[in-house]
């Protein structure tokens, strides 16, 4: 811990104590529950100015709260805010250019702690049986030092690092395992790692730059973009894994090089996926792609998050220059109708329900 942290906690503690001295409680905050029945869009602002927040909407009152973390806690969120995770009754942010993870009370909002230690370029965070895992590129330029930094949920003390191989992105748990996607950092890559406990227990090759994670019914879907237009680009695909053996058991791949698949989904048996602004669907025991869209989200043109939930898909749409407020558009999955619109801050590039 560093000194000036230690010398903070010990004032705090200090305060608390006198604090239970008064009365012997800690009485619930005015807000608390402020935040509960809704749901939060990540916004991570732009690079290096530090501006990201979070945006709650109250849809059962069509309500806005912009910029909730500051609001209650009254300093900033960071630096390019890039995940956000639920564990129990709390709310784990991860800030990637300003190394850390900011803590708070999901009802309420207000800062519980941060995470600073042994996190070096974090990106998406998952929980397991008590921890969080957190993907970390660490010094991007290089390849050989990726790690998934794990930690107690409860006490926040870092746990341990499990070497992997570059640019772990996109992370998922499922069973009592972990699975991580290998987007590749600066570079590119086309691996999946399975990890068990604190060890990687296996590495399955998809295709190259998987973007997407999701599983049900015994199996695990990744989404692979393939390499963009200036690297030489390639078709994406879609990997089924079956999560009895490891394996890859079907592999779909795009008639083309300019077919870039992205933010696959699972919902009531249908397997969802992006390309561009067009909404795609097919039965899990399908055996080829569709060939046509189920629609268009015509109003998303930049789109920048994506969310399928309860029949309904969230799109975050940022800013035509990318630094303005972006906006939130809600459509039935099934007939692609536009059923809502919403404000959010500066590029919003997750929408999460707890």
């Amino acid at each position: 811990m560093q000194t000036r942290n230690y010398f903070y906690l010990i004032f705090l503690l200090l305060i608390l104590n006198s604090c239970e001295a008064d009365d012997g409680s800690n009485p619930e905050p005015d807000n608390s529950g402020t935040y509960s029945e809704g749901f939060f869009v990540l916004n991570e602002g732009v690079f290096g100015q530090g501006n990201s927040s979070v945006s709650f909407i109250d849809p059962a009152n069509e309500e806005v709260s912009q910029s909730i973390f500051s609001g209650v806690n009254g300093v900033d969120l960071g630096d390019t805010a890039s995940d956000l995770g639920f564990y129990k009754d709390r709310v784990f942010m991860v800030v990637n250019v300003s190394n850390k993870i900011e803590i708070v009370e999901e009802g309420s909002f207000l800062k519980v702690a941060t995470i600073e230690g042994n996190l070096e370029n974090p990106r998406k965070i998952t929980f397991l049986d008590g921890m969080a895992y957190v993907t970390n590129w660490g010094d991007a330029s290089n390849p050989l030092d990726d790690y998934v930094a794990v930690f107690n949920a409860e006490t926040f003390e870092f746990i341990t690092k499990i070497a992997v191989e570059e640019g772990p992105e996109n992370i998922l748990a499922e069973g009592n395992r972990i699975f991580v996607a290998h987007k590749g950092g600066w570079n590119f890559n086309n691996t999946i790692s399975v990890i068990s406990g604190s060890d990687v227990e296996k590495i399955i090759q998809v295709g190259e730059v998987p973007n997407s994670l999701a599983a049900g019914n015994g199996y695990l879907w990744v989404s692979s973009s393939g390499l963009p237009n200036y690297a030489g680009e390639t078709a994406g695909s879609l990997s089924k894994i079956d999560l009895s053996t490891l394996e890859v058991v079907k592999k779909f791949e795009g008639a083309s090089a300019s077919w870039h698949p992205a933010n696959l989904t699972l919902e009531n048996d249908l397997v969802h996926y992006t390309l561009g602004t067009e909404v795609y669907s097919f039965a899990t025991g399908e055996e080829t792609l569709p060939l046509e869209p189920e629609f268009i989200m015509e109003e998303a043109t930049n789109l920048y998050g994506f969310k399928l939930n309860n029949g309904r898909i969230y799109a975050a749409s940022a800013s035509p220059d990318y630094t303005g407020d972006g906006k939130l558009f809600i459509y039935d999955v099934t007939t692609g109708s536009l059923e809502e619109t919403y404000e959010t801050g500066i590029n919003p590039n997750g929408i999460f329900f707890n």
